[in-house]
């Protein structure tokens, strides 16, 4: 009789998909959503800054409909108006239709325009979370968040109050997404000169983190993540800004700055966990090695409706592969 060698035992393993700072884009929210299925993955963790930032409004006037979007003026039609209000939720920002007085009144008066803004954030995102719930429910997938810098605080209470086990906000805590790997999350963010929401000092920050590590099981097989990316690596730069927020230059070329967390950055070296994964600078796509520690910046291109992400394989203590994503 044939003797067979026996095969080793394959190690289990839990697949990642991560991505960072959709800024309410409706299509880069449809395709995270549809990589549980495309990229076979069995948790998604969703970085920080994901509702968008302006509102458009869309102005009835005697001589028609018209709206500023990208720097140019739209002359519509009332047949103009789906493919529009799709190209701008697309974009990340939310389009509304107004009449003049409607638009006199919301550039009069600042509150107003906050009041909208609010209204128009919450519906989308409940409306993100219908979605996910139809599409991930039979499959029990959970998309893991913690809101980021440009995320008002009152998002947190609406994740709360409809995210139920589909989006689950786990700032300041730490879960097991796969077995033998838990994972600690936030978005605070170091000081930005736009004075974002969620900004706070290096100190606090380190505190923070500190305070959620210290109560793992495990550090060493446990993934950071956390908003800014950490100080002084590939995955911060983005271009540097003047006091007035006008980009440097220099012989014609955008002058680059470092532009991540120092605290993150002390953090990762005196921890060491397997994996860390940040957003918040678009422009700094990548992955780096700290000491032990994976770390990894998908980037953003929401604009572009482009889903920049990170596959990452994960089991028994180590990372088993990792690669970037786009689509």
């Amino acid at each position: 009789m044939a003797l067979l060698r026996s095969e080793k035992k394959k190690e289990e393993t839990t697949t990642i998909f991560f991505a960072s700072d959709l800024h309410g884009s409706e299509v880069c929210w449809r395709k995270f959503v549809a990589a549980s299925d495309f990229y076979g993955a069995d948790v998604l963790v969703l970085g920080g800054d994901f509702t968008g930032k302006l509102v458009i409004p869309i102005v009835s006037r005697p001589s028609g409909l018209e709206a500023r979007f990208m720097g140019k003026l739209h002359e519509l039609e009332a047949d103009d108006l789906p493919a529009f209000k799709r190209r701008v939720a697309d974009a990340g920002f939310y389009p509304v239709e107004v009449d003049e007085e409607e638009f006199d009144q919301l550039e009069a008066d600042p509150q107003k325009v906050d009041d909208l803004f609010g209204e128009l954030m919450t519906e989308r995102l409940v409306a993100w979370i219908e979605y996910a719930a139809e599409k991930l429910g039979p499959s029990g997938t959970t998309i893991y968040t913690a809101p980021a810098n440009d995320d008002p605080y009152y998002i947190d209470d609406v994740i709360g109050r409809h995210g139920g086990d589909v989006l689950v906000n786990v700032e300041g805590r730490a879960v097991e997404i796969a077995p033998g790997h838990e994972m600690i999350s936030t978005g605070w963010t170091n000081r930005t000169p736009w004075d974002t929401p969620r900004e706070y000092d290096e100190a606090d920050i380190e505190s923070h983190i500190d305070d959620m590590a210290a109560g793992l099981q495990s550090v060493e097989t446990a993934i950071f993540n956390l908003h800014p990316p950490p100080f002084g690596t590939s995955l911060d730069v983005a271009p540097k800004l003047t006091p007035d927020l006008e980009v440097v230059t220099s012989a014609g070329a955008t002058v680059m700055d470092n532009v991540g967390s120092v605290a993150v950055l002390d953090a990762i070296k005196r921890h060491q966990p397997l994996l860390s994964l940040h957003g918040h600078i678009h422009e700094a796509a990548g992955q780096e090695r700290i000491g032990r520690t994976v770390a990894i910046n998908p980037g953003s291109e929401y604009g572009e409706g482009v889903l920049k992400g990170a596959l990452i394989r994960i089991g028994g203590g180590r990372v088993h592969s990792y690669q970037a994503t786009s689509g």
